[in-house]
């Protein structure tokens, strides 16, 4: 009969499970996550790992000291195992019983995280870990235990020197494949070396802050005439309009380019080609990181330039990740001389290198999509939390009035899928994997609308606000710049004013490790900015004169000549255009004088009896302005704006088609979300040019003209001729603003 067990020897694994038992729900899910204990609630280990060669000659001391004790201990251990029956490598079986009670206990915990990658690596990495610091408590093997330290020592010596960049040892050794060596990353010829990290004199251009901006012309093929800004002609980079984007562009990404381009964007390739000529040449704008302002975005083109600004954003992620590794690499392998003082400065002061803001979640989604298509190349990249991010800004349900069949094409591209403007979202990205939902302090690339931030930005004295994350963005990209007017334009100027303030926390970061120029404070000028929209307005070319800094210039592409919407109006009735005289720039100054001119020269002339049913076309502040006149005036009047319920708006619909009032005041973002094919326009009164050229002539053919004659007029000032432009066309706005007759007459018949 074999001899009993002693109590207590195949207790080791009961003892793991009460430690798993005693954390906290915190801890677990960091250990679901990250495979380990935060640093901050593991401080005792930790600090026992300060130094890898202090831990190393500890051991070296432990082994010699129980060398000896070792060679008098093993008869003793071995006569004990054979007094109580157990062989020698029966332990090995119990721990293995122990690393299975373990990785069953993880597995029950994981069964709710339904959007971790793989849930049994993850258990298996937790229950490894945990054996591996009982072994290095019972200092039951020395040598595993050495591993477990040095394995700790490279993980906080990299948080140490790469607070920003949470990258393990193991997947740093896998950044240099054969593909993309040191020597390929960090060569000074790559224009990110050439702009983020050679050292620049710029503190001219930081002291004179207004020194004018000197202008260049040039014309660059596909894009066309382009206006190059630039106040020291020693920063200008090369002109290149035929770089080979392979040179510049991580492998991997290379790979993916075309195949994107095809799926996703529905772009067509030339035989053997990657981008297309419109790719390559604004990615030779890019390439040189200048500011970029590109006002030629349509709904056929939107998807291709989607495709290249995120080759661009993941571009400088990944350079800027490689080169951290390379540092870290450098600095573990002890290649660096002690005695030299060699810095290794390539971060900033937080993480988040890239921030796009986007419109609605719809964007967000497809950008998203584009990035894992990218990042994926020849083999599928693995995301976290993707189905929660699926479920979140997936296509909404649609509603009536988008499934009308007269909306036009351009309001069904604007408006397709979730088209809520309050989304934020983090990514984290390495080598093979794509983190979504990511905290901004641990995130690459932040995608977000203006009024997502604003929520977290808050205002002036409020008790929770953040917005150190914008400190360090060195690529700010802006899609469909145009629709953030038709939201809520302070939200987005609100951003502008926060970016590159000196972060009120230092949030882990490693100084020694951070870029002088973003210590000194000059990170706006090494920010490059990537404006696209469809429209030229006045709005975008102050936030490109003012909040644009980039010491290497900016590139300003016109747009081509026009011949105006107004040619597709079907009207005959004249169209009248006034010009107001106004000398200050800012929208009040030019709402007032277009006010005053409205009550002396045109209100007297559209009260007359034969001029009812008159639109009066305006943006919501001078609605403002003159709903309160036409109450205080007691005139009869209707208005609509995109503040009213469905229910005022359908009766104001019905009032004006029926009822035969004076006046209709309606918004010009009201007419953007909505679209209406309003009823009973006999005439029309343009307050405000409209921003999209295009709702000239839907409007002006929206005028019931078969029944009595129709009349147009439209007020303006010098500051609106590039709306003028877009309607009239180039050469007509050019005689008109120059004439001295300020009243001008286009008939179309």
């Amino acid at each position: 009969m074999a001899p009993k067990r002693r109590k207590g020897f195949g207790n080791h694994g009961k003892h793991k499970r009460k430690k798993i038992n005693l954390m906290t729900i915190r801890q677990k899910n960091e250990i679901r996550q990250f495979g380990e204990l935060h640093p901050i609630n593991d401080r005792d280990n930790v600090k026992s790992y300060t130094k890898v060669k202090d831990v190393e000659e500890v051991h070296n001391s432990k082994d010699l000291e129980t060398s000896d004790e070792s060679e008098e201990e093993t008869p003793i251990i071995k006569q004990l195992l054979a007094e109580i029956g157990v062989k020698e490598d029966e332990p090995e079986s119990e721990k293995e019983s122990s690393e299975s009670d373990d990785s069953e206990a993880a597995d029950s915990e994981d069964e709710n995280d339904s959007d971790l990658l793989d849930e049994t690596s993850v258990s298996e990495s937790t229950s490894h870990k945990l054996k591996n610091n009982n072994k290095a408590d019972d200092d039951r093997d020395i040598g595993e235990a050495e591993d477990n330290i040095q394995e700790a020592n490279n993980d906080e010596s990299e948080d140490q020197s790469d607070t920003h960049k949470e990258v393990p040892l193991n997947e740093e050794l896998e950044g240099f494949d054969g593909e993309e060596t040191e020597e390929h990353i960090l060569k000074e010829s790559d224009p990110f070396t050439q702009h983020f990290e050679l050292e620049r004199d710029i503190s001219d251009l930081v002291e004179n802050a207004d020194m004018k901006w000197k202008k260049q012309e040039m014309k660059l093929p596909i894009l066309g005439n382009s206006l190059m800004f630039y106040k020291d002609e020693e920063f200008l980079p090369e002109p290149d309009t035929q770089t080979d984007f392979k040179k510049y562009v991580k492998h991997k990404l290379v790979r993916a380019v075309a195949s994107t381009n095809t799926e996703l964007a529905n772009v067509q390739l030339k035989p053997g080609a990657s981008l297309s000529p419109l790719q390559h040449q604004l990615f030779c704008a890019m390439n040189c990181y200048q500011d970029l302002l590109y006002p030629k975005q349509t709904i056929k083109n939107t998807e291709e330039i989607r495709v290249l600004y995120c080759l661009h954003a993941l571009n400088h992620v990944l350079k800027t990740r490689s080169r951290v590794i390379a540092h870290n690499v450098k600095v573990k392998s002890k290649k660096v001389d002690l005695n030299d003082d060699v810095d290794y400065r390539d971060q900033g002061l937080t993480r988040p290198k890239v921030l796009m803001l986007l419109p609605y979640r719809d964007r967000a989604l497809k950008v998203v999509n584009m990035i894992i298509h990218l990042l994926s190349g020849t083999q599928q990249a693995s995301v976290s939390n993707r189905k929660r991010f699926e479920t979140e800004y997936s296509e909404m349900e649609k509603t009536y009035l988008s499934e009308k069949n007269y909306k036009p094409e351009d309001f069904r591209k604007i408006f397709e899928g979730n088209i809520d403007d309050n989304f934020r979202l983090g990514l984290s990205i390495s080598k093979k994997s794509l983190r979504l939902y990511s905290p901004f302090y641990e995130s690459d690339i932040i995608l977000a609308s203006p009024l997502g931030l604003r929520m977290i930005i808050g205002l002036e004295g409020d008790k929770e606000r953040d917005f150190d994350f914008l400190s360090s963005i060195e690529v700010l990209i802006i899609e469909q710049a145009d629709i953030f007017l038709m939201q809520n334009w302070d939200h987005f100027t609100h951003v502008f004013k926060h970016f590159h303030l000196q972060p009120r926390e230092s949030h882990g970061v490693d100084f020694s490790r951070v870029r002088m120029w973003s210590v000194n404070g000059w990170s706006k000028f090494y920010r490059q900015t990537l404006i696209f929209s469809c429209v030229l307005l006045p709005e975008l070319l102050n936030i490109f004169n003012k909040h644009c800094h980039n010491y290497a210039g900016k590139i300003l592409v016109q747009r081509d000549d026009q011949v105006g919407t107004i040619r597709s109006s079907v009207s005959d009735s004249p169209q009248l255009f006034h010009r107001i005289q106004c000398d200050a720039p800012d929208g009040l100054s030019q709402r007032k004088a277009k006010f005053e001119y409205l009550k002396k020269k045109i209100i007297p002339y559209y009260t007359s009896a034969g001029m009812k049913q008159t639109l009066i076309y305006c943006n919501y502040y001078s609605f403002v302005m003159l709903r309160n006149y036409f109450r205080e005036s007691e005139m009869d009047f209707l208005f609509m704006n995109e503040y009213d319920s469905e229910k005022s708006v359908r009766n104001a619909r019905i009032h004006f088609r029926k009822r035969h009032p004076h006046f209709m005041l309606y918004t010009e973002r009201l007419h953007f979300h909505y679209r209406f094919r309003l009823k009973g326009i006999h005439h029309i009164i343009w307050f405000d040019l409209p921003q999209y050229p295009d709702f000239y002539p839907e409007l002006v053919n929206l005028m019931e003209t078969n029944r009595q004659s129709c009349t147009t007029t439209a007020l303006y000032t010098k500051y609106d001729a590039q709306k003028l432009v877009e309607i009239i066309g180039s050469k007509q706005a050019a005689h008109m603003l120059s004439s001295e007759k300020t009243v001008n007459m286009i008939s179309m018949s």
